[in-house]
């Protein structure tokens, strides 16, 4: 018997006489282009909304390095749960529901001979993945203990 191999495009991708080459630096300016739209948002809504915006960050870099103290703000403020939800459908709730949202991707194909689940069933895994998705969601909006997210919720829910 013959030993299973991936696909000619996948395994020759995740060479690294090709990955380094060629992967490496296209994924390096998706960053750069993705810090760039970030930065190019930040300056026109701060131009939209007459305010300095991200200069008071660092001047000398024209707000470049505000990506950065923004993920440091995020990493140290401080988390609000509110008394009366429940507290861990409020904190988990929304790692469940971005677990579910990305899960069904395992099922998609990238070749004809390589998926994450090689399985007759396949499809109906996805389409199981993608049907929990909602759920969740509506048992983070009802976690809550808010009438106004829970309504929100039933309208993004259905």
């Amino acid at each position: 018997m013959s030993a299973l191999v991936a696909p000619w495009p996948i395994s020759l991708i995740l060479e690294p006489e090709v990955f380094i080459p060629l992967v490496y630096p296209g994924l390096v300016v998706l960053t750069l282009t993705l810090l760039g739209i970030i930065w190019l948002e930040r300056k026109l809504t701060a131009k939209v909304q007459r305010r300095y915006g991200p200069l008071y960050v660092a001047r000398k870099l024209g707000g470049a390095a505000q990506p950065m103290a923004d993920g440091i703000k995020f990493v140290f403020s401080e988390q609000i749960i509110p008394r009366n939800t429940d507290k861990l459908v409020f904190i988990f709730g929304p790692l469940l529901l971005f677990t579910f949202s990305i899960l069904p991707v395992i099922g998609i194909p990238l070749s004809p001979g390589y998926t994450a689940i090689a399985s007759d069933i396949s499809l109906l895994i996805v389409v199981a993945l993608v049907v929990i998705a909602p759920i969740v969601l509506l048992m983070v909006a009802w976690g809550s203990n808010n009438k106004f997210s829970l309504i929100g919720g039933l309208r993004t829910g259905t």
